[in-house]
């Protein structure tokens, strides 16, 4: 046969074993079947033959009743108002936050997925998602190759946004290097296109773009007609007339904000409202569930800790890595992507406090559902990620979207902190500005702190 040996602390369970032996402090009291040692006590159940037991190892005689206290008459009432199971403990909270510190500075895995992750994902964020569109191959193909062809395709020359490659001889080399890929932009100026100049009529350019990429396609079609616009008026001008078909309207485009149109200083801001948005969450969300994969719950359930003073204590360790996580992302923004921030840092620092106050007040929700980490993750991972890119204006502005999608993106953190983050580092907004967003964030935060206590039980169901 096989003997299994159990133990445990709960008279239940081991009512359930065909025999046990009752220990304290390291000695044994009896041992038999559990209805042999209810038996030989006299007692009900086998929590009350347990008391039996410890009485006599300790020498209490519990055939006489103990006397009546005496009457307290103090009429200090803090004792009694903090044992009160109902009533709301600092210290209990501050018991719990100690305590999911300590097991989370004994986890090396786990703090350094808090510390090195954002570290790691702003680096390949900030240095591989651009959307400055820089270098397009493009190539000529002058059938005309007079001086004003040549003056033409001289614009494309010495541009951040081309690279000029050799000419093109034919249309099926320009065929060719289109289907390769290798050439997105063929620039054809068909013969008679000078003497059309001269003569004050409409000249004509082919300009074919690779288009299999949409959002860059239609950038390199602006950046084309931007040149030909250039260098068409300057021709035209020299001839002296008045119009050729060219649109010469003087118009001039200025940037209000991010003179340099780099995208950087857009996706740095970005990077920070998605890091302290992801990492946050999923580590809330484990420690709550850890809890229940361990068994530690219990100690919530059975102790007179109220669910607010569990999900606080659980949630303030998580809120201080995000701030020093916070501290490390901005450092590295200034320091290495070189984008320092136009407004006051008090501003933003305010925001991302309530901010990822929010971030893990939802990692906390998600665990309210979720019984294993493996699902907390995956589940935290997808349902703040999704917002906080597609719906949040990190890729297209909130008020572009509509219905059921713009309710969804303005009921999450994301969606408000960016604009913070974007007007403090590129536009040198104020709290005149963005106190709106700030308080948008913090009644989400309450939010989410309401619906978790409701879903937390005290007890198992």
């Amino acid at each position: 046969g096989v003997t299994i040996f159990l133990s445990t602390h709960f008279a239940n369970e081991a009512e359930r074993c065909d025999r046990i032996s009752l220990m304290h402090a390291g000695k044994v009291l009896a041992v038999g079947t559990p209805q042999e040692l209810v038996k030989a006590r006299g007692s009900a159940s086998i929590d009350e033959a347990f008391v039996e037991y410890l009485a006599d190892a300790a020498g209490i005689d519990r055939s006489k009743k103990p006397a009546p206290a005496a009457p307290d008459n103090r009429t200090d009432k803090t004792d009694a108002k903090a044992a009160a199971p109902g009533s709301f403990n600092p210290a209990r909270l501050w018991a719990y936050a100690r305590r999911e510190t300590l097991e989370l500075l004994r986890d090396p895995i786990r703090l350094a997925f808090a510390l090195l992750g954002p570290i790691i994902l702003m680096l390949a964020f900030g240095f591989g998602i651009s959307f400055d569109i820089e270098n397009l191959q493009m190539a000529a193909f002058d059938q005309d190759n007079t001086p004003q062809s040549r003056q033409l395709l001289d614009g494309f020359n010495g541009s951040r946004y081309f690279s000029v490659q050799p000419p093109i001889r034919s249309a099926a080399e320009a065929d060719q290097r289109m289907r390769s890929g290798n050439t997105q932009i063929v620039i054809e100026v068909p013969a008679g296109f000078g003497r059309d100049l001269l003569a004050k009529r409409q000249p004509e350019v082919d300009a074919r773009i690779d288009g299999a990429m949409t959002f860059r396609g239609q950038t390199a079609q602006n950046y084309v007609i931007g040149v030909v616009r250039k260098e068409g008026n300057e021709l035209t001008s020299k001839r002296g007339a008045s119009s050729t078909g060219w649109n010469d309207d003087d118009i001039e485009m200025r940037f209000r904000y991010n003179q340099a149109f780099l995208s950087v200083n857009a996706m740095v801001p970005g990077v920070m409202m998605l890091l302290l948005c992801l990492i946050p969450a999923i580590m809330s969300a484990i420690a709550v569930v850890r809890e229940k994969e361990t068994g530690s719950i219990a100690n919530f359930r059975s102790t007179p800790i109220t669910r607010l003073e569990f999900l606080l204590g659980k949630q303030l360790p998580y809120v201080a890595i995000s701030l020093i996580s916070f501290v490390t992302l901005f450092l590295m923004a200034v320091g290495i992507f070189h984008v320092p921030p136009k407004g006051p840092f008090l501003i933003l620092l305010l925001a991302t406090v309530i901010y990822v106050i929010a971030t893990t007040g939802f990692g906390q929700l998600v665990s309210s559902f979720t019984q294993t980490q493996v699902a907390a993750v995956f589940a935290t991972a997808i349902l703040s990620m999704v917002p906080a890119i597609n719906l949040s204006g990190l890729l297209a502005p909130v008020s572009s979207l509509s219905g059921s999608a713009k309710v969804l993106g303005l009921s999450f953190p994301s969606a408000w902190y960016q604009p913070i983050a974007v007007g403090v580092f590129a536009k040198d907004l104020g709290f005149t500005a963005l106190w709106p967003n700030i308080a948008a964030i913090t009644v989400i935060a309450l939010v989410f702190l309401l619906l978790s206590l409701a879903f937390l039980r005290k007890q198992e169901a």
